[in-house]
Formats: C-alpha cells, sequence, structure tokens
C-alpha cells in the first residue's frame, strides 16, 4: 500500500509517498512540487544583482545564501586574477550574523518543530514551547538587524567586505541581545550554566535536569529514539569557518574533501513531479548538519553520543542541540575581536571586468550550502545552488537510498515522519 504524507510547516511543502507493509515502512520516496526559479532569474544579470536576489531564496537562511553568494562572486574575482582582501573586521562580523543566524533556525527548529512532534507521540498536551523559540530567535535576528541592517534579506555582504560601519554602541547592544539569549538558553533549555554544558563529555550528563533538554532526552529514550533513524554514519561538511572544520568521515575516520566532488543528479519520484535534485559527494550520498559539524570537531561529547548510538535520530538531535550550545560561546567570542577601527570595505576593481567562473560554500544551519557561479564581463551566464536539503533529502530508487530513506525504513509511518523532521527540511532551498 502507497500512502502520501504532505509534510508542512516547513518552509514550503514536501510530499512523502510511504510504501507500507504490515504497518511498517517498506520504501518512500520524496517530491519537492513547487518550482520558484532563482537559477534561471539570475542568468543574464549583473553579477551584483545576486546579493539582492540569492538572499530571498529562504526566509530563514538567507545571511547563509548572501555569504555562499558573495564568496563565489569573490572566487570569481581571484580565478580573474583580482584576488579580494577582506579585513579581519569584516570577516568577524559576516560570521556572527551567519552564527546568529544559524542560533535562531535551531530555536525555532527545536521549540517549534522538535518538540511538538515528540510531544504528539507520547500523547502530551503541554504547551507553550513555540512560544519559547519565537522569543529566542527574536533575541537573535536583533543583533543580526544591528549589523546586517535588516533581518531576513540583507544584502549587506559586498566583494570587498561588508557595508555597514558598527559603532561601539551597537557592538555593545549586540552583546547585550546575546547575553539575554544566553541566559534564557541556560534556564529553559539547559537548566546549567553554559560553560559547565559544554564541559560535558558523556551523554549520560544530559539526564535528570527539570530543563527542556532533559526532558527531550527523556522522551527520545521512551520513543526508542536511540536506536532509531540510522542513515550510512558518514558526514560531510564543506564550509570555511571558525566554528567547524571541512571534512569527510566514514564513522570516526576524516578524510580531506574537495568542492569539485560535489553533483548533483535528478530525484526518484514517479507518483508526482518534484523540482528538487539530489547532492552527492563522489557519487555517494553523505549526512550533513549539526552531527556533522560536531563529529568534524572531535567534541568528546558528541564522539561519545556517536560511539554509542551511531548516526541515529537521537544523535542528531541531541548534537543539534549542543551545537546551539558551542555557537553561542562562539558568538561572544567573534563580538569581542570585532576591531571598529578596520576597515570594513576594500574596493576591488569593477564586476564589468571580470569573467571567470566561481564557487561560494557556507555551512548554512541544515549543512553545506553551495553556490556556483560563471560570469562573463561581469554578466552571469549560468548560476548553481546546491542546498542541504539535497544532501539529506533526496529521493532516490531502492538500489541507493538517500539519508532520509534509509533512516525511515522499518518504522511506523508516524515514526518515519519524525525521523524525517530530525533533519529539518526546507522546501523552498531546494526547489531554487
Amino acid at each position: 500500500m502507497t500512502t502520501k504524507q504532505l509534510v508542512d510547516q516547513i518552509e514550503g511543502e514536501a510530499s512523502v509517498y510511504f510504501d507500507i507493509e504490515n504497518e511498517k515502512i517498506v520504501f518512500s520516496t520524496i517530491a519537492f512540487p513547487h518550482f520558484r526559479g532563482i537559477e534561471n532569474i539570475l542568468k543574464g544579470k549583473n553579477a551584483l544583482d545576486a546579493l539582492v536576489i540569492t538572499p530571498r531564496v529562504c526566509g530563514i537562511c538567507g545571511h547563509a545564501h548572501l555569504m555562499a553568494s558573495v564568496r563565489a562572486i569573490e572566487d570569481a574575482y581571484k580565478n580573474a586574477g583580482h584576488e579580494v582582501e577582506l579585513s579581519t573586521k569584516a570577516k568577524n562580523i559576516r560570521e556572527f550574523t551567519l552564527v546568529m543566524e544559524i542560533v535562531q533556525n535551531h530555536f525555532k527548529w527545536m521549540y517549534m518543530v522538535l518538540v511538538p512532534e515528540l510531544l504528539k507521540l507520547i500523547n502530551s498536551d503541554e504547551e507553550n514551547y513555540p512560544l519559547k523559540g519565537a522569543y529566542a530567535a527574536s533575541l537573535a535576528t536583533k543583533a543580526i538587524a544591528l549589523l546586517g541592517g535588516q533581518w531576513p534579506h540583507s544584502s549587506y555582504m559586498v566583494p570587498g567586505g561588508i557595508t555597514c560601519d558598527p559603532t561601539y554602541i551597537e557592538i555593545l547592544q549586540a552583546q547585550s541581545f546575546l547575553d539575554e539569549l544566553i541566559q534564557f538558553f541556560e534556564k529553559e533549555s539547559l537548566g546549567v550554566n553554559l560553560e559547565n554544558f559544554l564541559g560535558y563529555e558523556m551523554s549520560k550528563e544530559f539526564e535528570g535536569g527539570n530543563a527542556d533538554i532533559s526532558k527531550i532526552e527523556k522522551h527520545l529514550r521512551e520513543l526508542g529514539m536511540q536506536d532509531k533513524g540510522l542513515a550510512y554514519d558518514r558526514f560531510i561538511v564543506l564550509g570555511e569557518h571558525s566554528f567547524t572544520k571541512p571534512s569527510k568521515m566514514k564513522q570516526t575516520r576524516s578524510f580531506k574533501v574537495d568542492v569539485k566532488h560535489v553533483s548533483t543528479i535528478e530525484s526518484y519520484s514517479p507518483n508526482e513531479k518534484t523540482y528538487a535534485r539530489n547532492a552527492m559527494y563522489k557519487d555517494n550520498y553523505y549526512e550533513v548538519g549539526s552531527l556533522s559539524r560536531m563529529m568534524s570537531l572531535e567534541n568528546p561529547l558528541i564522539r561519545n553520543v556517536h560511539r554509542r548510538y551511531k548516526d541515529s535520530a537521537y544523535s542528531r538531535v541531541m548534537a543539534r542541540i549542543y551545537e546551539l550550545a558551542h555557537l553561542m560561546k562562539h558568538s561572544k567570542d567573534l563580538l569581542s575581536s570585532i576591531s571598529i577601527d578596520e576597515n570594513s570595505y576594500n574596493k576591488p576593481v569593477s564586476i564589468d571586468k571580470i569573467t571567470a567562473s566561481g564557487v561560494g560554500v557556507v555551512e548554512a544551519p541544515r549543512g553545506p550550502l553551495v553556490h556556483r557561479v560563471d560570469i562573463e564581463e561581469g554578466i552571469i551566464k549560468k548560476y548553481e545552488i546546491i542546498t542541504p536539503t539535497q544532501w539529506n533529502i533526496g529521493s532516490s530508487s531502492k538500489n541507493k537510498l538517500t539519508p532520509v530513506q534509509k533512516t525511515m525504513l522499518g518504522y511506523t509511518k508516524a515514526e518515519a515522519l519524525f525521523i524525517f523532521r530530525t533533519f529539518d527540511v526546507c522546501s523552498v532551498c531546494t526547489t531554487h
């Protein structure tokens, strides 16, 4: 029997088709039915127009798209023989706003998607969790707007740096928003001091508290998610950042990566037309996102979780919550390192002097985001976007399943849909 499930409460919608035997999933396919066409819109435009258009791919991770776009253009400058120099100030402010965007996305996912779905599975009627997510996300976005000018859809990153020139007062205001966010996170989510939480080394330290993380961990165990939702135990991180490390991992073995080996193929969707493509590295599927990033850092706690539960739904969820703490501490360090005396912008040669190709890679909230651009005398001839959802939530035939297809095999429909959501699907990014 094949049944269709429309997955909403995400950016856009996705259709999941389940083949079910004896109430268990034996195969599934995924369709993203709404076409948006951002890549086509960009053709023939001035290359700098991408800095306005690509942030509008998504209403949640527009900063990630902006950074990937500006990195791709700056790479084209380099390949054309005009390397762009960035000040440390510009690098740190770009990184800070990206980190805050990841933070707000993680909070929304945890409190507006994960916890409500958990409560459905255990038949609980607890409420108010979405309000926590909205409050925390608002603090992160206020900090972004102070430096990026607005959120979402900022265009303040440009080849050569940034267009903002923050004052000392604005840095202090951003620090105040971040401090308030950390206090909320410690009280409501963690139940312990941030530094103490970051010092955890074993999964059992999640247990026994009264804060939200302990409740989440308890519910995951009640549902057996530490043994469910296993994929290939292969991970990949591609973006160059101060908060993670590019690498390809098979279990705990780490290897070097090169974005030139990233490719896409047509999705397999026999029941409905889809506008998505599957992303691969050297023709293999890899999981991306928080678990991959934390594994790449060889973090003791996440390594302990992985050693016990591999790439389970439990590991995926707890790694993302841990990354929240990791990123909030890192964002404090970024803010304190910003020198307002440095230049924000170093003017490059005019874009119409550039005929070259470029690649920009960024770790977005859900994983690696790749932008590729071909420029001829400043005009875009071709633009390609590869998003995290294309890695995790591809749709393939039975002979070579994608990560999400593999994770849902053998479970009930309700369990499979929860496992599906642990990847935090985004439709609009996928149908660009």
